[in-house]
């Protein structure tokens, strides 16, 4: 198997899946919240929620390209706003939803680990090298580092990641205006610093270097409790 295709293999789906559980966490947490009395009523769709939630370059060629490349993972779906409105309840939709974002990912690495765990108890306590079973647990192992990324990215407190959205939701709509339009910016010196950079210069992995502690901590913490170590 040529290395770019092995790579898809044990990275595209767990990238794009990872993005995709962030956002049906945070729509699930806003469904149960009381709605806007003046929302209007979405439009009748025939996909389902989770593919309606796809953008094609922030779920699908932004984390498969920074899982490729080594550098941590993270994405966005299609923006649909949790709340249209300015008002106190439109406002504690955001935060709550923004804050369920982190707490979902890092559920998700959760559940990635216990899977693996179990399979990996089936075969006898040893990751299989070859065959399915390796090319399963290889997605398994992805899809918790995947999410680990993701609950680290988000508990950055600067829009447009999770914490930094949740805190401009505290502020004033002026404040809140200038952060919406600065986190633009934020994504794009996210990415310089994440991918750019290091393809400029290997050994700078900047990214890398503050992004890795919280999410080694966040492996080794959901691996460790079904007794697997990295």
């Amino acid at each position: 198997m040529q290395p770019i295709i092995a790579s898809l293999a044990v990275w595209a789906l767990p990238a794009i899946a990872a993005v995709l559980l962030h956002d049906a966490g945070q729509r699930m947490v806003a469904s149960w919240m009381p709605a806007e009395p003046d929302a209007p009523e979405p439009p009748p769709h025939r996909l389902p929620r989770i593919l309606r939630a796809i953008d094609p370059v922030g779920t699908v060629i932004v984390p498969i390209a920074l899982a490729l490349t080594g550098a941590p993972v993270f994405g966005w779906p299609r923006y649909r706003p949790f709340a249209r409105g300015e008002d106190a309840l439109a406002r504690w939709r955001r935060l709550v939803s923004a804050l369920a974002g982190p707490v979902a990912s890092f559920a998700a690495a959760l559940v990635g680990a216990m899977a693996l765990g179990a399979l990996v108890a089936a075969a006898g306590g040893a990751m299989p090298d070859h065959g399915v079973a390796w090319l399963v647990t290889a997605n398994l192992f992805n899809f918790i580092l995947a999410n680990a990324c993701m609950t680290s990215f988000h508990l950055l407190p600067v829009p447009p990641f999770d914490m930094g959205r949740a805190l401009s939701a505290l502020l004033p709509l002026p404040l809140r205006q200038r952060l919406r339009k600065a986190g633009r910016l934020v994504v794009l010196a996210v990415i310089a610093t994440v991918v750019a950079i290091p393809l400029l210069d290997p050994h700078a992995r900047i990214g890398e270097w503050i992004a890795a502690p919280m999410i080694n901590a966040i492996t080794r913490f959901v691996l460790g409790l079904v007794n697997l170590t990295v």
